[in-house]
């Protein structure tokens, strides 16, 4: 019942449903997650779209059907419970939610229900109570660690039913009974044939060691049975028959007699028997494995932090999975045929490095997959790209002309992470975005990005100076922008005053760009992502746009239409492109009409559930002729200004330019054309400084000149499908 109020709240919330990209029943669970956890992350406030732009942080969605498909909350400090309405994210696929210690409660039996699920990772929380026997549903799972909890009672026999499991960790609980053997009506851990660790050190097992539980066909590799109850007894003839086993520990394991001699002809095997009656023959040959100083192999906690590693020397890597600095040792593993399409999902990643690690007898997280741009052969379609005027750094130039990414040079942040003021060798001042683990571009949006800006130069484009892709990390470095976004200045965070003449100079230099864009580039490019935080101002407030990490290129000259999944901002999205998921430069036409209503109103587009564009529609009256009714909605800082100059003509451009139907809208030259006419009839602009299209849209540094409705040009079209590379993947909000 509570899940069927909160979603017919949803569906009641207006804008946000209308505009919202997650699939409302997942976004129902997560927002009831939400009011059920302290500490969530910011991003999971701004929003009520955990699927959209720029997306909840941990929550990664499928672009096609936009259901969830993962949470990865590892060491977010997050408290609550886990409430019983997760078993509606059917689609999920991983569920992290580790080291999590304000995370209590007992597991909801609702977890048995996400049978998509392969890694379930609930380790060093503080759950209770307990293990549902409703687990045994999920027949995918490959990776189940609900560790370091403080788990109750037996270990149900359904655990058995986990025919793919190669991990499971039971430890530092308080689990008591027998290990459960199947039986001819119900399933038992014998079974698990695949497995390669058995954890169940530190609870109160109990009961005989089963010679059942093991067999010659299993591929065991690490198992710890140590400090616990068990019965006193022999060691089992199970121990011999285990070649592939590298690590037994069995402290206190309560074996007595003999031990099968061989046992010890294994000479990768790790045993470590101390505390045992064995250990109390003096004469035994078993003093190697009984020392007290024998080191026990460290506890593997698969955690997957999101943490920095700012301290590393410039020679060492961090080890994203103990966010420890070390000295690598990096080799190359060739992969092609089908798995190469595969690369992009992380859970095909993280399969490989733990089968890497197992085959090579290595605990896991000893191998970190980080894929490059890398060709074999004489094939040259996956080397890094040879770009036009974009640098490609290094890592470690980076991270020296930042001072080791200091806090001190950050100069903003956001979902995908943070930007930093950087000093080049040459003593140029850059812009370095890097995105942070969690929070990556799709590799299609980052290449896209570091293509488009390498590609187009106008002085109302912010210039892309290089980009990194090294060490999993997704950098790109821009012209430095030292006023910042115009939504810092509608704001006041910038300190920087616009007036109203300001504001029609960056209406223009904003439009002008894009006019380039759609006109000029070749091939057309549609921004896609039109907005006030993606249009920067320079030391001399010239607007310049910025972001092309949604840009859309127009690769038939013959038609403007593209089809594609929608993508952009909430607010200034299309209609008509959120409906038909066609775009065109029209899309980005709306955006900007946005974009204008926010130079009158300083105000977001959407602000507490109320979109600007209605508001304005419903207020605006034309026969009031100096304000149009709007008087209340514009800006204080202008709104007093003794005569705004063009305001009747700005309103009438911003109000045609946000029409529900595409073909009512103007082009981006015709806006561009229509305010340079404001600022020209009102004498702002100099009779000797004529703005004209042909002059302000054309390249500064040797970009095409051409409209691309020229067929002689229709040849020139690069194809993004041939721009291919890889990456080292970690935890996405998109997919």
């Amino acid at each position: 019942m509570k899940l069927q109020l909160l979603f017919l709240a949803f569906f009641l919330s207006g804008i946000h449903f209308i505009y919202s990209f997650t699939d409302p029943h997942d976004a129902t669970v997560l927002l009831t997650l939400k009011d059920a956890w302290k500490n969530t992350p910011p991003s999971w406030e701004h929003s009520l779209d955990p699927c959209g732009l720029p997306g909840w942080e941990g929550v990664t969605c499928n672009n096609s059907t936009y259901r969830v498909t993962a949470l990865k909350l590892s060491t977010m400090g997050l408290e609550g419970k886990l409430e019983g309405d997760i078993g509606e994210l059917t689609e999920l696929t991983t569920l992290d939610l580790s080291f999590n210690r304000g995370l209590k409660g007992s597991l909801s039996p609702q977890l048995g229900k996400l049978q998509n699920l392969t890694f379930l990772i609930l380790a060093g929380c503080s759950f209770n109570g307990d293990i549902p026997y409703e687990l045994g549903n999920l027949s995918n799972l490959v990776f189940l660690a609900l560790n370091t909890n403080n788990l109750t009672g037996k270990i149900p026999p359904s655990l058995g039913s986990f025919s793919k499991l190669l991990w499971l960790d039971l430890a530092e609980n308080m689990l008591t009974g027998s290990l459960p053997i199947s039986t001819s009506k119900t399933p038992g851990l014998d079974l698990l044939s695949e497995a390669r660790h058995f954890h169940f050190n530190k609870n109160k097992l109990s009961g005989p060691i089963p010679a059942k539980l093991f067999s010659s066909n299993m591929n065991l590799r690490h198992m710890d049975l140590s400090n616990n109850s068990f019965k006193p007894s022999e060691a089992p003839t199970w121990f011999s028959s285990l070649s592939t086993l590298t690590t037994l520990v069995m402290e206190n394991g309560s074996l007595q007699g003999s031990i099968p001699h061989e046992l010890f002809s294994f000479p990768q095997l790790e045993e470590v028997l101390r505390g045992n009656p064995v250990c109390n023959d003096h004469t035994s040959s078993l003093d190697a494995y009984c020392q007290e100083n024998q080191q026990t192999p460290k506890p593997y906690y698969p955690s997957l932090a999101n943490c920095e590693c700012t301290s590393c020397l410039l020679d060492q890597d961090c080890n994203p999975w103990n966010c420890e600095c070390v000295y690598p040792y990096k080799g190359t593993l060739s992969v092609g045929g089908s798995l190469l399409s595969e690369l992009p999902n992380a859970t095909v990643l993280k399969l490989l490095e733990n089968s890497l690690s197992m085959s090579q007898s290595l605990l896991p997280g000893s191998i970190y997959i980080q894929a490059s741009w890398k060709s074999s052969g004489n094939d040259s379609s996956g080397e890094a790209p040879q770009l036009k005027d974009a640098r490609r750094f290094s890592y470690v130039e980076l991270r020296k002309c930042t001072n080791n990414f200091a806090e001190r040079n950050v100069i903003g942040s956001g979902a995908y992470g943070k930007v930093y003021r950087g000093l080049l060798s040459n003593g140029q001042v850059v812009a370095i975005k890097r995105a942070q683990q969690g929070s990556m571009q799709s590799l299609l949006e980052f290449k896209t990005e570091i293509e488009l800006l390498s590609r187009v130069h106008h002085k109302n484009l912010v210039g892309l100076v290089g980009f990194c892709f090294e060490q999993g990390k997704q950098i790109l470095i821009y012209e430095f922008m030292p006023n910042g976004t115009i939504r810092d200045s509608l704001s006041g965070k910038s300190g920087i005053y616009l007036d109203w003449n300001r504001r029609l100079y960056i209406a223009l230099g904003s439009a002008t760009g894009l006019a380039y864009l759609h006109e000029h580039a070749n091939p057309p490019i549609i921004h896609r992502d039109v907005k006030s935080t993606n249009i920067l101002l320079d030391e001399n407030l010239t607007a310049k746009v910025a972001d092309f990490g949604l840009s859309k290129l127009v690769s038939d000259a013959l038609t403007s239409n593209v089809s594609t999944q929608v993508k952009g901002t909430m607010g200034y999205l299309d209609p008509e492109y959120y409906q038909t998921q066609q775009l065109t430069e029209k899309s980005d036409v709306y955006s900007f009409g946005v974009f204008m209503l926010e130079l009158l109103t300083s105000k977001r587009p959407i602000v507490k559930g109320k979109y600007i564009v209605h508001r304005v529609r419903t207020t605006m009256n034309k026969d009031e002729e100096v304000h149009y009714g709007l008087w209340d909605m514009i800006d204080l800082s202008i709104r007093d200004t003794k005569n705004l100059i063009g305001f009747g003509k700005f309103l009438e451009i911003t109000m045609q330019c946000i029409e529900d139907s595409p073909e009512d809208r103007p082009t981006m030259s015709e806006v561009v054309k229509a305010l340079e006419t404001i600022l020209q009839n009102d004498g702002v602009v100099s009779s000797t400084s004529t703005l004209s299209p042909t002059s302000d849209l054309g390249a500064s540094r040797g970009a095409f000149n051409h409209p691309y409705n020229d067929p002689k040009h229709k040849m020139d079209v690069i194809s993004i499908d041939t721009f291919g590379y890889s990456g080292a993947y970690t935890i996405s909000t998109r997919v």
